[in-house]
């Protein structure tokens, strides 16, 4: 069985790239617990930047092995969460991890893809993306459906680190589409999202940023 490593990084760029858009079978959970891992102090950064509050409805895009939604849940207690995410492997692995949260209603995990979300008009006060948005070939057609999801007043919060962190063999894979702050801001005004903004801050693994919008 192939088996995730760190070599990966070196050896074969393009396939860490497709494991991290579309984490699949042995070496996507590998992938998924590095994910939780990698994505632990982002994933604090951007839950502060959405103000959670106790009856929020807030949605995760590409929840991965969901340690988020678990922490969003934690502080939803009148609230409710979701998640969508396009990968069965990474569905399991959040399913594992928050099994009494949705036995109880308080998670509902939902296979499937931002472009188009199964969840009605103005549902959530809070909606929110670590490390995802690199992957939205036209990021106006998933940032239409975020808009279309949140209720007035509701806040998107989008997580990136910065492109020069990422391997140049993850552009060249056609999955992973680099962006700068000041791009992503951009697409959410084209977006139709308001009172746009951004804030950086340096991690452990380099530099990252949270752009945030509202409706």
């Amino acid at each position: 069985m192939k088996r995730f490593c760190y070599s990966l990084f070196m050896d074969d760029q393009k396939a860490l790239a497709q494991q991290l858009f579309h984490p699949d079978g042995d070496v996507g959970r590998e992938v998924g617990v590095k994910m939780a891992e990698w994505n632990a102090p982002a994933n604090a950064f951007v839950i502060d930047c959405l103000d959670i509050q106790p009856a929020d409805h807030v949605l995760e895009i590409g929840f991965g092995p969901g340690e988020a939604l678990a922490e969003v849940a934690r502080l939803t207690p009148q609230g409710f969460v979701a998640g969508i995410d396009h990968s069965e492997t990474m569905m399991k692995m959040a399913e594992e991890r928050n099994t009494r949260a949705i036995i109880q209603d308080k998670i509902e995990l939902t296979l499937g893809d931002a472009s188009s979300m199964p969840f009605a008009d103005d549902s959530f006060h809070k909606i929110f993306a670590v490390n995802v948005a690199h992957f939205w070939k036209d990021p106006l057609v998933e940032l239409g459906e975020c808009r279309r999801l949140l209720k007035v007043g509701g806040r998107l919060a989008l997580f990136l680190v910065r492109p020069p962190m990422y391997p140049a063999a993850f552009s060249q894979s056609g999955l992973f589409f680099p962006r700068e702050p000041d791009t992503l801001e951009q697409f959410l005004r084209e977006a139709g999202l308001q009172n746009v903004s951004k804030i950086a801050k340096v991690f452990p693994f380099g530099e990252g940023f949270c752009v945030t919008g509202e409706k």
